[in-house]
Parts: C-alpha cells; structure tokens; sequence
C-alpha cells in the first residue's frame, strides 16, 4: 500500500475553521456531560482516588510475589472491605471513651474557669496602660457574656406535666429523628459500596482505558503526551501515598508524646492530627486547638503544672511536630510530588472548597499541581518550545 493510497481526498479534509468549530463543540460537549452528571462525580472521583491507592499495592503482589493479577486485584479488595469492616470495631472503644469524657465536662466550670483566666489577663493588662484601653471593652464584653451564659445555666427548668398529646407528638419526633439517622446511613453504605465496585471495575479495565486514551491521541504525538500523563499519574500517586503515610506518621507521634506529657484523650487527639494532615497548611493549627483547649480546661493526667503552664506546654509540643514533619517528613514521604508554593494551595483550597465543597478543598494540591504541569505543556507548545523540552525528557516539572 502506497503512502498516497492511505491519504484522504482533499475534498474530505475539514477546513481549519471547521476543525476549531467542532473542537470547540467537542469540549463543550464534554463538560455538558460533566453538568448533567455532576451528582455522580464525587462517587466517580472517590472510586479513581482509591484505584489509584491501590494500584502500588497489586503492582508489589503482581510483580514482587509472582501473583496473577487478577489474584492480586481480588486479595487487594479483599482486604480493602475487610478494613472497612473491622474499622468501625477498632475505633468504637476509643470513640465511646471520648464522648463519656465529653459528657462528664462541666458547661458551669468551663465558663468558671475560662473567666478566671479572663480576668487574670486583664489584671496583667494593667501595667500596661495603652494596651488596656485597647483590649479592656472586648475582654469586658466577653465576661459579660461568660457571666450570663453561667447565670442562665444555673437557671432550673420548669416542672412540666406531659399530656398524652404531648408523649405522643414527642414519640413522632423521636420516629422522625430514627428516620432521619437510617436514611443518610443506608445511603452512605450503599455509596461506599458502589464506590467499591467502580474502584474493582476501574482496576480490572485499566488496560482497556489506557487504550481508548492512546487511539485518540494523533500520530507523532505518543511520546510527549505519554510522558505527560505519566508525571500526572505520578503526581497524584505520590500525593495520595505520601499523605496516608504523612496522616498514620504526624498522628502516631501526637498520640504518642500526648501520652508521655499527660494529655487527656491523647488518642483521639492523636485521630484529629492525622486527619487535619489532610488539609495543608492550616490542618495542624486546627489539630492544636482542641488540644489546648483540653489542656486548659483538664490540665495534664500526671504533670505538676497548672492548666495554663500545660496548655503552654501543649502548644509547645504541637509546634514541635509541626516542626518535625515540615523538616523531616514532608520531604521525606512527600519529596517532589507537589511542589507549589503555600500561599498558592492555601488559594486553591478556598476557591476549590466554595465550587466543589469539601471534596475539592482535599484534592485542590494535586489539582493545582496537574494543572501547573498541563499548563506547562501547552504553553510550551503556543511557544512552540516544547520539542527541546522533550528533547531533554519533558522538564514540565522544572
């Protein structure tokens, strides 16, 4: 077959306009599908993010244990819903432990306690003339506040008689309430399971993905937009590799020092570090929070020292990991799968929670990462620089 018998007609060829029209529609076209199944995508997103988790974990039984993948697939899943099944039973003792510490707080003694510092404050503010008459209205609103907030707690509530119509509007409530926990419940396990079976669906066909992606890609193009979508799969691997290791390593070490320092529910404590790991930046200062605030209101479970010297020392602590993971875990675990300035994801997370809720302040690092990387591409090719730069292996990261 000649190179002339596989040419089109130049009467079928389609005019550049024309071309740009239907590309143009094409996109279009692309994100109307989106629009219309928008309430699905963060069943979709869920279901590939946890493919993608894990993807390394089939590769190490397929390649390393000499596994079928199709075994590798069914152990991996397989153990994927037997944690599922066995976390809730891991974390109920922890969980019943801390709301029985919750439920022994006392609302009268935090407000006795929280205006006893007020006021100490205030005392040492008078030394200092030009700072008190700045901070003294606030600091006097608030004790106002605290002291009729304590006056209404102390306040008994009316002896009440319950008619038969009142036991039974309350029994409706009460009905509704049940019916209103089992709906979302039942509703979150069967979003859990089909997120399950699209992961399982999106392993098993991977390959025939990776296909359909290659054939429509245009001749002579393969190489450069392989690469480019292998650092995207590189950048979202490593993301969400090194922010579960990132999560178990910072809430490992807060559970453990809370212990050794004397830290009232060190391990759900601990659960609260690791899991505000998944907001960067701003996650461990909101970790430290709840802490100090045990710290104040409960003081340390075997160090002599006052509430307001622990909750110092807790600070301190916290500063400390925070300290650790910057200098050592991040780069670490994390190395050069994100590399974005702070400030940069701090934007991004704000701007991706309001248009995509919480599902979009989580993924707004690797999100912001890959469209740096794309950008980079087609940037480069406007500027028709991107040929050196596959010369040189594709440095979209440089």
């Amino acid at each position: 077959m000649t190179e002339d018998s596989v040419q089109a007609p130049p009467g079928n060829r389609w005019s550049d306009p024309s071309r740009y029209i239907m590309g143009v529609f094409l996109l279009l076209a692309a994100l109307f599908v989106v629009y219309i199944g928008r309430s699905a995508v963060p069943l979709v997103l869920s279901a590939a993010l946890l493919a993608l988790i894990v993807d390394p974990v089939i590769r190490f039984l397929a390649t390393r244990l000499r596994m079928k993948r199709t075994l590798a697939i069914v152990v991996t899943y397989l153990f994927v819903v037997a944690m599922l099944l066995l976390l809730p039973l891991l974390i109920i003792e922890p969980l019943v432990e801390a709301a029985n510490f919750a439920l022994q707080i006392d609302p009268a003694m935090i407000v006795q306690r929280l205006s006893s510092f007020i006021q100490s404050v205030s005392v040492g503010l008078q030394s200092h003339p030009w700072l008190a008459s700045v901070l003294n209205p606030p600091i006097e609103s608030l004790l106002k506040a605290l002291n009729y907030s304590a006056s209404a707690s102390q306040t008994p509530a009316p002896v009440m008689q319950m008619s038969v119509a009142d036991l039974s509007s309350r029994l409706g409530r009460a009905l509704g309430a049940v019916a209103g926990f089992l709906g979302p419940t039942f509703s979150g396990l069967a979003s859990v399971l089909f997120t399950l079976l699209m992961a399982l669906q999106m392993t098993l066909t991977v390959g025939q993905y990776r296909n359909w992606f290659s054939d429509l890609i245009p001749l002579g193009h393969e190489p450069e937009l392989s690469l480019l979508f292998s650092k995207i799969h590189k950048i979202w691997t490593g993301f969400l590799r090194g922010q579960m290791q990132l999560m178990a390593a910072v809430g490992l070490l807060t559970w453990i020092g809370g212990l050794i320092i004397g830290l009232p529910q060190a391990f759900f404590l601990g659960v609260i570090a690791g899991f505000m790991e998944l907001i960067p930046n701003v996650g461990p200062v909101l970790a430290a929070v709840p802490a100090v605030l045990v710290a104040l209101l409960f003081g340390s479970t075997h160090l002599a020292l006052s509430h307001l010297s622990f909750a110092l020392v807790v600070i301190i602590f916290y500063t400390f990991v925070q300290m650790i993971e910057n200098q050592f875990l991040v780069p670490k675990i994390m190395g050069g799968a994100v590399d974005l300035p702070p400030l940069i994801v701090l934007i991004g997370i704000i701007v991706a929670a309001d248009a995509f809720g919480i599902m979009g302040a989580l993924l707004a690092t690797p999100m912001i990462a890959t469209g740096k990387l794309v950008f980079r591409y087609i940037y480069g090719k406007i500027m028709e620089d991107a040929l050196p730069e596959k010369q040189e292996g594709l440095k979209l990261n440089r």
